[in-house]
């Protein structure tokens, strides 16, 4: 019996090798920020997750969600903690760990975060002022409660912490905000009016408002294609 084999040449390696190259090098950068797109959507969902079932808990206890009873500065904070596993306790105003909490030292011009655009713009830090904490899981928690609470009572989520980047609203770092027996994205129907009435404004891959972030939490909850459309091109 005769066998016959199959032989190729080198040129002929050489060709395959090159299209295999060529589609690896076409393939490989979208199956990457494929990944980060679902990665970031698992930790949104987990985030809101989290903050919903505190509040839940809140309620079962019969302790107040109602924005009204927490007219007084900072007041929120501490009854939060309460309901979250809390590894460190960054405080209020002034972070008391700077490496994995925010510092609000100079937060008029100053900001470990950036805004929404794609640019350096520093995000409103006063936003991130009433009192911060980090759970087990290393999500950051900063909560903006000033007196009366004109903006709502808020809490701010970074999804993976903060000594992972991007640390940009509206990337990794969202923005709930805590309504009477309940907790929405701000941006959503039933959130504070200058947020909801037309959340587009605050979630603008062109604009350099200093608040451009705000809403894009509604947008991760609403739109399933959101992280991708996101990490498309970064």
């Amino acid at each position: 019996m005769i066998k016959k084999f199959l032989a190729f040449t080198l040129g002929e390696i050489l060709i395959a090798l090159t299209v295999i190259g060529v589609v690896a090098v076409l393939v490989m950068p979208q199956l990457v920020l494929g990944q980060k797109a679902a990665k970031a959507k698992a930790q949104f969902n987990t985030a809101y997750a989290i903050l919903a079932k505190s509040i839940a808990e809140m309620d079962a206890d019969e302790v107040s969600t109602d924005p009204k009873n927490y007219v007084k500065a900072g007041a929120f904070y501490p009854i939060l903690k309460q309901y979250q596993k809390v590894t460190i306790d960054c405080g209020v105003y002034a972070a008391t760990n700077d490496s994995v909490c925010i510092s609000t030292t100079n937060r008029d011009n100053s900001s470990d975060y950036t805004i929404r655009k794609n640019n350096n713009t520093k995000m409103n830090a006063h936003m991130l002022d009433d009192g911060a904490f980090v759970i087990n899981n290393g999500m950051l928690f900063v909560i903006e409660n000033p007196a009366n609470n004109p903006n709502g009572l808020l809490v701010s989520i970074d999804i993976n912490g903060k000594n992972n980047r991007p640390n940009k609203w509206g990337w990794d770092l969202f923005t709930f905000e805590i309504v009477k027996g309940d907790v929405l994205p701000v941006g959503a129907p039933g959130t504070t009016a200058a947020w909801s009435t037309n959340p587009a404004t605050y979630c603008d891959a062109n604009s350099n408002s200093d608040l451009n972030g705000m809403t894009c939490g509604y947008y991760a909850s609403t739109d399933q294609d959101y992280f991708k459309k996101l990490y498309n091109g970064h």
